[in-house]
């Protein structure tokens, strides 16, 4: 199976026509065992998709920009036999039925927030190493100080040391 089909199995299984961009986005995070890199490459496969549509529709009536792109990100939802068969008539049919929704593209927004998520927890760990150096006696008289006052230290004041020295605590509050 090439990897063409693997991206058009993936947005099958995502069934979006009645999962909706939330659960269809989450399905395709945590139900089906892809990577980050993996989820990703789906992503850009149905964003060149949609930008394949653009010029091949352009003609459509009676739709707003936004709309426009709903359609068109419908279309790629629809599937690989409805996309390779689309026509203009049939996208105008569409619109003048109101047979698309917003947007399967907002499924993919979960990636933005893993990605984000993926370098907090960097930051974090990174953080995290570094104190654990200090604790080991590398850093100095203050810093080791500090530290072992984040130790002993309730949520509020932890919140306070974040604040102050953002370099040390400020993705462990």
């Amino acid at each position: 199976m090439d990897k063409n089909e693997e991206f058009w199995d993936v947005i099958a299984l995502m069934n979006f026509n009645e999962r909706g961009h939330k659960e269809a986005g989450r399905l395709l995070v945590e139900g089906l065992g892809l990577k980050l890199t993996e989820i990703k490459q789906v992503e850009e496969f149905a964003r060149k998709k949609v930008n394949d549509l653009y010029d091949k529709l352009f003609d459509v009536q009676g739709v707003s920009d936004d709309g426009y792109d709903d359609l068109l990100w419908q279309i790629v939802a629809n599937g690989e036999e409805f996309y390779n068969n689309i026509t203009l008539k049939k996208a105008q049919s569409m619109v003048d039925n109101l047979e698309y929704k917003e947007s399967f593209a907002y499924a993919f927004h979960i990636v933005d927030e893993l990605e984000e998520e993926n370098r907090h927890n960097e930051k974090r760990n990174k953080q995290e190493q570094h104190l654990e150096q200090i604790r080991q006696g590398y850093g100095g008289g203050f810093i080791t100080k500090l530290v072992a006052a984040w130790d002993h230290a309730d949520n509020g004041n932890k919140m306070k040391l974040a604040t102050g020295f953002p370099e040390l605590f400020g993705f462990l509050a």
